[in-house]
């Protein structure tokens, strides 16, 4: 690779990121490139070249965030669901800690305002996330470390949203978050609660 393409990748990244911290705090419809332009000291023109259309850059984005989960979900296989479901806490953790709100939250906030290429992106996203969280649960039935009424599919849906949704709390009352994962641990069965918190 020479210099020349070593530098547009190192551009291309830095859009990205950047575009990232704005649509985990502000949302994808309340940035600019003008706003990436600014804070990179580069013209609009340099962004347009890596994204033609600001849809292009959303599509980059969500595709990175599905590239990036895939190899998180592929890291904890060998852990068993009880493990699993903390490590499934830990990404919520992590955007709150960060003070963000997680990207499945933010795109299924903005879904009805987006382009269609990014609704269906989006879309696919969502159900990976929500697979996963049906995927530690059933396998938590399996086992006998996790019991509860109902479906692994209903589980998991209601995991994936309290997540979601304790995320959106924890920005007016910080103890959102443990305490619904103190009671997701209670529904699930989980012998001691406090320990996966």
């Amino acid at each position: 690779m020479t210099a020349a393409n070593d530098a547009r990748q190192d551009t291309r990244k830095k859009i990205l990121d950047l575009a990232e911290s704005l649509l985990l705090t502000r949302g994808f419809n309340a940035f600019s490139y003008q706003h990436i332009s600014a804070e990179l000291g580069v013209r609009n023109a340099a962004i347009h070249y890596h994204f033609a259309r600001k849809t292009d850059l959303g599509m980059a984005l969500i595709e990175r965030y599905r590239r990036r989960f895939a190899r998180f979900v592929a890291a904890q296989a060998g852990l068993a669901p009880v493990e699993q479901l903390t490590r499934y806490y830990s990404l919520s953790d992590s955007y709150h800690q960060r003070q963000q709100i997680c990207p499945s939250g933010i795109l299924s906030a903005e879904l009805h305002t987006l382009p269609p290429e990014m609704q269906q992106v989006a879309a696919a996203f969502v159900a990976e996330m929500r697979a996963w969280a049906v995927d530690i649960v059933a396998r938590g039935r399996a086992d006998g470390s996790m019991h509860y009424a109902g479906s692994a599919e209903g589980m998991g849906a209601l995991l994936f949203a309290a997540l979601q949704g304790a995320l959106q709390l924890a920005r007016f009352d910080p103890d959102a978050i443990s305490g619904i994962k103190t009671q997701l641990a209670a529904l699930l069965g989980l012998a001691a609660a406090g320990d996966h918190n």
